[in-house]
């Protein structure tokens, strides 16, 4: 079964949504926090809206670290 793209945010959605910049959705993709791939190949990343809400019900802990630290 193919999956529609509504089913998939872009790192930009991500960030919109969450209120981060760009490096830090980068490093989440990059330790595996958050999971995401390249359709095709490409240059750009993609994330699956199902991983996106397991990300955001499991790694509150995490965020609230980092934002306590001032990051974005």
């Amino acid at each position: 079964m193919r999956e529609g793209l509504d089913n998939f945010l872009t790192v930009e959605e991500v960030c919109l949504l969450l209120k981060v910049e760009r490096h830090t959705v980068a490093r989440w993709i990059e330790s595996g926090q958050l999971r995401a791939f390249k359709p095709g190949g490409g240059r750009f990343w993609r994330v699956r809206r199902r991983d996106f809400q397991r990300f955001i019900k499991g790694g509150v802990h995490f965020r609230e670290k980092f934002i306590k630290k001032g990051r974005t």
